[in-house]
């Protein structure tokens, strides 16, 4: 952190823009008057009074009275320093609470499982996420459909038609033709001409939430966001109408 005057230190305390001009003042002509330090420091009655103010509370400026008059007095340099420091200090001990959050934003947002329990874990997301009578939407260019039915739960099928959940495919023939027709599942297929969609890799699209399955490594990644999975819902509805 890069300090340019003395100034800038006061500021970087919380303190007004003439706080510094004060505390020089009494520093080096005190004790004075309030008015003695309005005409020293050539800044107007309002911001030296709350400069005054400040300085008491920081205990940087030191009051003594006489009679109806009070005078100032700074408080040795050294405690300009200590004060730094202290609020140095204090940000230090926030920094890993501030890591932290930001840390726990990114994983509440991101999702990465890894293994066939993983796997498992996202089509159960998918059922458990969608609300009742939903459309969930899915490209799958997998190369072996019982392999994907084996990764999920036992009463998968069940849950998922419980909630009458529709769905729309976009599959690549292999797999697709191997779907048996069901009134809440409409498959479409990537032409020939779109070249080879054999990628063994899934991407379902479901309520605020956009999955990737990468059955090659068994990999897979969950966002959370609204807009990403609105957006990403408008280009797969913009596809499978032209398919």
């Amino acid at each position: 952190m890069k300090i340019r005057d003395m100034g800038e230190v006061f500021e970087r305390l919380g303190m007004s823009k003439h706080a510094y001009a004060v505390y020089a003042a009494a520093q080096k002509y005190g004790p004075l008057l309030a008015t003695d330090i309005v005409k020293k420091t050539g800044a107007d009655r309002p911001a030296v009074y709350r400069a005054l103010y400040e300085l008491e509370e920081a205990k940087l400026l030191i009051p003594t009275q006489s009679g109806k008059r009070r005078y100032w007095t700074a408080a040795n340099p050294k405690r300009v320093t200590a004060l730094f420091a202290s609020v140095l200090r204090q940000v230090e001990s926030l920094e890993p609470r501030a890591r932290a959050a930001a840390e726990e934003a990114v994983t509440s947002s991101l999702k990465l499982y890894h293994g066939s329990k993983g796997v498992q874990t996202v089509f159960d997301d998918v059922v458990g996420h969608t609300r009742r009578g939903d459309t969930f939407y899915r490209y799958t260019s997998e190369r072996d459909l019982d392999a994907v039915n084996s990764y999920l739960s036992p009463d998968y099928r069940e849950r998922r038609d419980a909630k009458k959940l529709e769905r729309l495919v976009i599959s690549n023939p292999l797999s697709g033709s191997r779907k048996k027709p069901r009134l809440e599942r409409f498959v479409k297929y990537m032409p020939p001409e779109a070249g080879l969609f054999m990628q063994n890799v899934i991407e379902i699209v479901y309520g605020d939430r956009i999955a990737f399955i990468d059955l090659n490594t068994e990999e897979s990644l969950v966002i959370e966001n609204q807009a990403l999975a609105e957006f990403q819902k408008v280009i797969f509805k913009q596809l499978y109408k032209k398919l």
